[in-house]
């Protein structure tokens, strides 16, 4: 392949990727969506309806386009009720009185609130304390994470050295990653905001801050 062939394949992939990625994490989230929510209770209403006994492999198709618009509907009004202070302090009430109610599911739900509010809810900024380069998975190459915490204990008093924590997500989802612990002066701090952070790392590196693109440094030189 021409550089010429190869140069105009190299833009029309930076011009595609984003959307392409968009596209994968949307997928990623009906299916989520669509499997464990829309067809049971697709499902479920269509058992009602029809009075017959609850089989959800039978009727997957029927059950996702019964499903799927109640669902969001659900997802809506929650989110509209719980817009207001009152609303949302009500819920978060009787959420919590009933996840906590089940033994396998309270030792299971604050985890699971943490996750949501760390990388979902906008106080996530709180969360991370800030942005960071840490060489991973092995010595020379580099990984964006986040400071989430002080090193463990242990680590601290055996290592002699000063640890902290540090998550490096994985791309396209930062949803899942890396818990690391490494010394605190093994770690470059990043001019880049939680945000920034997120969006480069969820689009494998294509939307670079402007101010950390090596060749804009370049033209203002």
């Amino acid at each position: 392949m021409s550089d010429k062939k190869r140069g105009t394949f190299v833009s029309g992939l930076i011009i595609l990727l984003p959307t392409l990625i968009t596209l994968f994490l949307l997928l990623i989230a009906f299916r989520f969506i669509n499997n464990n929510i829309a067809q049971p209770l697709g499902a479920l209403i269509i058992s009602i309806i029809k009075l017959i006994p609850l089989q959800i492999s039978e009727k997957p198709v029927w059950a996702s386009v019964i499903g799927f618009p109640v669902t969001i509907i659900i997802v809506y009004l929650v989110g509209y009720f719980t817009a207001s202070f009152l609303g949302k302090r009500l819920f978060k009430g009787i959420e919590i009185w009933i996840m906590t109610r089940f033994p396998i599911i309270r030792d299971v739900y604050p985890y699971a609130r943490q996750f949501i509010d760390t990388f979902i809810s906008a106080e996530k900024k709180t969360k991370f304390k800030s942005v960071v380069a840490v060489e991973f998975p092995h010595a020379g190459i580099y990984a964006t994470g986040f400071i989430t915490a002080d090193g463990l204990k242990d680590l601290r008093e055996k290592t002699g050295q000063k640890i902290i924590t540090v998550f490096v997500p994985t791309s396209p989802a930062p949803f899942t990653g890396f818990t690391l612990f490494v010394p605190e002066d093994k770690v470059i701090h990043l001019n880049m905001t939680i945000d920034e952070a997120i969006r480069t790392i969820m689009s494998g590196g294509v939307l670079t801050p402007p101010h950390q693109q090596p060749d804009k440094e370049k033209k203002e030189e």
